[in-house]
């Protein structure tokens, strides 16, 4: 065989051909017959044994050595080409399988490295919206806080200007039994006034002084009335303001409470989101370990079959070198 150089029973079979044929069994025609394999030193070498073994039966075919020489060779021929044939195969099997692995490895590792990195964004993402939802509760605290100072601060006012009311009430009642004394006064000193009028001069000076004293008191209280009017003015407009921030509260209230709400249930998502990613993440990671282990096994695999395949050319050089002695066997005994 040309892979495992000539032998002299290959020599002796084309030497024995060409005489067949009718041809001269020359070096370069036995190289020819042999498929241009060998050197010419090695064909020149078993020709002269050849012919130095039996010079005179050259032409001659012993028949079954013949055979058994050729069915000999046809034999080590298959099981080499077996040989290769089941290297060949097991070896592209190997190759497609690990192939294959490789190619499931690499993409559990890059749908793995898209899954961190979403998993990342979306704890950052969360991480922010905890932030924006501590944010908001705190002003949502902050505005109930100030919405129950307000409504207490209304409440007083509100009792304040009760109180004013009562005393402008009062003051006014006062300001009308003064005018009414007054007015009375003054007619039963008109009726008494003629009969009375020395008697009474002392009395009437006093009673104009007293009078006075009502007057300055009349427009004392007077005073404090319109006083009173424009503090309560001053109130009213302050309840009308207070009522309105409270309003203004109110509605920011109401909007804290919206954007939370919003918030919280963004927070939710976020979160049924990170766990439903961490669960891909978990799976894939267990994929990735299973690939491992089987590439593991896959790799004892190849070099079990590595060994096996050094173990087959080992065989098969055994069988050649098995095959190239019993050809020799029956060189020598031809």
């Amino acid at each position: 065989m040309a892979n495992s150089g000539i032998n002299k029973y290959q020599v002796k079979k084309a030497r024995d051909a060409l005489v067949a044929k009718g041809m001269n069994p020359s070096i370069d025609a036995v190289r020819v017959e042999l498929g241009n394999t060998g050197s010419k030193a090695t064909i020149h070498r078993y020709l002269k044994e050849l012919a130095d073994e039996n010079p005179l039966n050259v032409g001659n075919k012993p028949a079954i050595s013949e055979t058994l020489g050729s069915l000999v060779g046809q034999l080590s021929a298959q099981l080499h080409q077996e040989a290769q044939e089941l290297i060949a195969t097991r070896e592209a099997s190997l190759q497609a399988t690990t192939d294959s692995l490789k190619a499931q490895l690499e993409s559990q590792q890059q749908t793995l490295s898209s899954t961190t990195d979403e998993n990342q964004r979306l704890k950052a993402q969360l991480t922010k919206l905890e932030q924006t939802h501590n944010t908001l509760t705190a002003e949502a605290e902050a505005q109930k806080i100030m919405l129950g100072r307000l409504e207490q601060q209304l409440v007083g006012k509100d009792v304040l200007l009760a109180e004013k009311d009562n005393h402008i009430r009062s003051l006014d009642e006062k300001h009308q039994h003064a005018r009414e004394a007054l007015e009375h006064y003054r007619q039963s000193v008109k009726d008494q006034r003629d009969q009375d009028q020395r008697r009474h001069e002392h009395q009437v000076q006093q009673l104009q002084a007293e009078i006075r004293q009502l007057n300055q008191t009349l427009s004392i209280k007077q005073t404090d009335l319109t006083h009173l009017n424009t503090a309560n003015a001053e109130l009213t407009a302050e309840v009308r303001q207070l009522r309105k921030t409270l309003n203004d509260a109110g509605q920011q209230l109401q909007i804290a409470e919206s954007k939370l709400l919003a918030v919280s249930n963004q927070y939710q998502t976020a979160t049924h989101h990170i766990v439903e990613l961490t669960l891909v993440r978990d799976r894939l990671l267990s994929d990735k370990n299973g690939l491992g282990e089987r590439l593991g096994v896959m790799d004892k695999a190849f070099k079990s079959i590595e060994i096996e395949l050094v173990t087959v050319k080992t065989e098969l050089t055994v069988k050649n070198q098995l095959l190239e002695s019993l050809g020799n066997q029956f060189t020598l005994a031809n």
